[in-house]
């Protein structure tokens, strides 16, 4: 795409913004196949700028907020809504206490100002395989619910992801919620490495969840963002950290097996060599965070 045509006038569309989930399910009925929805708008207006879609009519969630939104704990259960923005996510009490992994990817999504409208909901539905979000949340071992006019359905959020940028939902569904289990004595870490800081894709992340008594691990998974068509549980790293000792060795020979678990492509942020070296790296960095923070020397 050459550059001018970001300033050229985006294709006129009909925009709906239900106040109630029935109007949207209305909306959804009222305009065939031709429609997109939005969220936060961070993936979508780009998309439009570069013609990528063109949709007949763009279908708001911004008054659904009161449906959609909130985070909170019920039942040993931590529930993030659709629309919570990152900059909510990284704030709440909540998510630092049950979910610190993705405190941590939040705090690192985009800028200031793109953390202040996108949302949990329309990072997971884009189904970048660099989703940021999606690594902590599967470490966390998080399930999405799906809302549609029959009613809703939940998923591994692992399950979600059928693809690169593709998910499984199905037409008329929308994300409603992520629940994540609010477990005692499990803690979670996330990390990345990326060109730069902020605003830009990361290259690699990792996120790990596990407890640690006695000096070892107890049940543990370890996720991989932006080194497949999907983000990953890396289940054989993950078996091999649950119930061993927590050490440095086991560090090292859970991030090999991370690493031989990645399947990146090369492009214009890293090779795929590269890429596995890293998740290498990060993963040792991380298992070596959560021992030390253990207090285990």
């Amino acid at each position: 795409m050459r550059p001018f045509q970001y300033l050229a006038p985006i294709p006129s569309f009909d925009y709906v913004a239900p106040r109630t989930l029935a109007e949207l399910f209305e909306a959804f009925n009222g305009h065939g196949k031709g429609f997109a929805i939005i969220a936060g708008g961070t993936d979508l207006m780009v998309a439009l700028k570069e013609r990528a879609v063109a949709p007949e009519a763009v279908v708001d969630l911004c008054r659904l907020r009161g449906e959609l939104g909130g985070i909170d704990v019920s039942k040993g259960v931590l529930r993030v809504g659709a629309l919570a923005t990152f900059s909510q996510i990284e704030s709440d009490p909540l998510v630092r206490r049950y979910a610190n992994a993705l405190r941590q990817a939040a705090a690192n999504v985009g800028t200031l100002q793109i953390r202040s409208i996108a949302t949990l909901g329309g990072n997971l539905a884009t189904a970048s395989p660099a989703a940021d979000s999606a690594p902590p949340l599967i470490a966390l071992g998080a399930s999405v619910t799906l809302l549609g006019r029959s009613g809703q359905r939940t998923l591994p959020v692992q399950s979600f992801f059928t693809g690169p940028k593709k998910n499984a939902l199905l037409r008329g569904e929308i994300v409603s919620s992520v629940e994540i289990p609010a477990g005692e004595g499990v803690s979670s870490v996330w990390t990345r490495a990326a060109v730069r800081n902020e605003n830009v894709l990361s290259t690699v992340s990792v996120a790990i969840a596990a407890s640690i008594h006695d000096g070892r691990f107890g049940s543990s998974r370890v996720a991989l963002g932006a080194v497949a068509p999907t983000p990953i549980l890396a289940e054989n790293s993950s078996r091999a950290m649950t119930g061993s000792e927590a050490t440095a060795g086991q560090a090292e020979r859970v991030a090999a097996l991370a690493a031989e678990e990645a399947r990146p492509i090369s492009d214009i942020r890293a090779s795929a060599h590269y890429r596995k070296h890293l998740v290498f790296v990060l993963t040792r960095r991380l298992i070596l965070q959560m021992v030390s923070e253990a207090g285990i020397p």
